[in-house]
């Protein structure tokens, strides 16, 4: 198995030419030389794509083209709560098909859109890669004995398709940018002033940390460019920012079967839970450095995050948003973490919320202090994923989400 070295797009897409020509059986494995995470297989039969397979997003991908195809099948699938979707992968569609219940070309489109995604992310990650140094590695696994295969896709048009709206993302200045973020909330406050209510609703409701830049534009049904050019105006004035997404969390359920063949029947079934509406966690501490780690840390983890960076304005905010746990920082400018907290449990909506107070002073006198205000907890500086996980797996541990 010969493994090679890509650095320039229009290598990799003569080596795509060659597996078109060539009609080439097998599969194509590419990843990024410095980036585990960013992995892609391609399957070809006779010099036609079969489908596409990805480490980043493989749920959500196929969600989204389930929800633009397969409307009826999606079931609320990207960003509308607990749902369980029960096609959530090629087998269990191509299943459905087989049993005469979904169109062929409906499957097709659904794989088809998959494929363009996952080619529109290899360009991007081979531009890059070329600009820091790295590059694309493939290897051709040849595999005579492919399965029956259901359908098959044109290479060179998905493949033009992908390159034309990498090249239009380009131009718009957003080379840099991967649809694959999502949009979360910097600040509040400052959003609400310069947007209108309409505005203001919309993206408080949508921009909450889980949706990605492709999950909005399906659930909006907008195309994916305008959407991210309408929003940028708030990334430069830093009221808006983008964060790294997981995928979403599935559980598999098998229900109890009487004997082994009805639990071999069943096991073929596979129920997916989506944990897609999650805790909302606000962070206040006018540190962007701090917010942006503590974001990442929430958002990884399956948590809404919102950051209030003015503590003079939080209490306005806390009310609309209603969170289920507030981090809080001790030191800021005009007013204290103890202040703010003792405002917040003045409030008898937040009676029972946990208030968290972090510190880079972790005296015995600031956590007695902090206990006087009625804060839950306390949580010393600097901020770690284990140490914050830890705390909201305490405070929440019955909304916590599913990983």
């Amino acid at each position: 198995m010969v493994t090679t070295k890509i650095v320039a797009i229009n290598e990799l897409e003569q080596q795509i030419q060659t597996c078109v020509r060539e009609q080439f059986t097998g599969r194509l494995d590419l990843c990024m030389t410095d980036i585990d995470s960013q992995q892609w297989s391609l399957y070809f039969f006779k010099g036609g794509l079969s489908k596409s397979t990805s480490k980043i997003h493989s749920i959500r991908r196929w969600c989204r083209q389930l929800t633009i195809q397969c409307p009826q099948l999606a079931v609320n699938s990207v960003g509308e709560g607990s749902e369980r979707l029960q096609y959530w992968d090629y087998d269990s569609l191509a299943s459905l098909v087989r049993q005469g219940q979904l169109l062929r070309k409906k499957m097709a489109a659904v794989v088809e859109g998959n494929i363009r995604e996952i080619f529109f992310d290899i360009i991007q990650q081979v531009e890059l890669g070329r600009d820091l140094g790295e590059s694309l590695i493939y290897r051709k696994i040849p595999e005579s004995n492919r399965d029956a295969i259901l359908l098959l896709i044109r290479t060179e048009p998905v493949w033009q398709q992908a390159k034309q709206a990498w090249e239009a993302w380009q131009q718009a200045g957003l080379k840099k940018l991967s649809p694959n973020l999502a949009p979360v909330i910097w600040d509040v406050e400052k959003l609400r002033q310069h947007t209108s209510l309409l505005v203001y609703h919309n993206l408080t409701t949508l921009a909450d940390g889980n949706r990605t830049l492709r999950d909005l534009a399906v659930k909006l049904k907008q195309q994916l460019l305008p959407l991210t050019k309408s929003i940028m105006p708030y990334f430069r004035q830093e009221l808006m920012g983008l964060i790294e997404v997981g995928d979403l969390s599935l559980k598999r359920k098998t229900p109890r079967a009487t004997n082994y063949r009805a639990a071999t029947t069943v096991s073929t079934v596979r129920k997916v839970q989506a944990q897609l509406t999650s805790p909302l966690v606000v962070y206040i501490d006018d540190s962007r450095s701090d917010s942006l780690m503590m974001s990442q840390i929430l958002a990884r983890a399956g948590y809404r995050f919102i950051n209030i960076r003015d503590p003079l304005k939080a209490l306005p905010i806390l009310l609309e948003q209603k969170p289920d746990l507030i981090f809080l920082d001790l030191v800021m400018p005009m007013v204290n973490g103890y202040e703010i907290c003792s405002q917040i449990r003045r409030i008898s909506l937040f009676q029972d919320t946990p208030v968290i107070i972090l510190t880079s002073s972790d005296g015995i006198v600031d956590r007695v202090r902090a206990k006087m205000v009625g804060s839950s907890g306390f949580l010393a500086k600097p901020i770690e994923r284990n140490k914050v996980l830890s705390t909201l797996q305490s405070y929440l541990p019955t909304t916590a989400p599913m990983g």
